[in-house]
Parts: C-alpha cells; sequence; structure tokens
C-alpha cells in the first residue's frame, strides 16, 4: 500500500530498472490482512514521474485470497518466469501458499 512512503530508495532503483530496460513484475495484493489495498491507492502514492514515464502501462499481477491465493501465486510465479512441475504442483503450491500466508 505504501511502498513508495515507506521506502525512499524505491522510486530510485525503479527509475534505475526501467533505464537498464530490466523487466518489472508488479504484484498487487488484494488481501487487506496482508496489507493489500484498492489499485487506485497506487496513484496517489506512486511518484509522478513513474507514472508519467509508463511504469503502470503494464497490469499489476492481482493476489487474490483464499481459495484463488494459490492460483494468484501461479500465475505471478509464471510472470516471472516460472514453468510447470511435471507433477505434485498443485500440491506444492498450497505449501507454497501456506507457507506464505
Amino acid at each position: 500500500e505504501d511502498s513508495f512512503v515507506s521506502d525512499e530508495r524505491l522510486a530510485e532503483q525503479v527509475k534505475q530498472a526501467r533505464e537498464d530496460k530490466l523487466k518489472i513484475v508488479m504484484a498487487h495484493e488484494n488481501d487487506p490482512d496482508k496489507g493489500g489495498c484498492i489499485f487506485a491507492r497506487f496513484f496517489e502514492t506512486t511518484p509522478q514521474e513513474l507514472i508519467a514515464g509508463g511504469l503502470y502501462k503494464d497490469l499489476a499481477r492481482s493476489c487474490f485470497p483464499g481459495r484463488h491465493h494459490p492460483v494468484s501465486l501461479a500465475l505471478l510465479a509464471k510472470d516471472l518466469g516460472a514453468t510447470p512441475a511435471r507433477s505434485g504442483s498443485v500440491a506444492s503450491m498450497r505449501r507454497l501458499s501456506a507457507s506464505i500466508a
């Protein structure tokens, strides 16, 4: 919710990553119990320079709570370059989800 507010260096790091043409994958936590917020909050806290530069041109991956959480994490992992496991992937995602919760 307050990423750019609580970490003064983050804006500079994001700016540098964009200048270096690094892929930025953003996750949007929707669960208030995990610090989630409505997406519009990011437009209030993100430096205008980053917004105007197109930071949010690509949408953030939404991470939903409850039974949707394992799927949200799997999609986020895919965005980060993960590939499907041969077997046990559902059980692995459940363990991962439980460890994060």
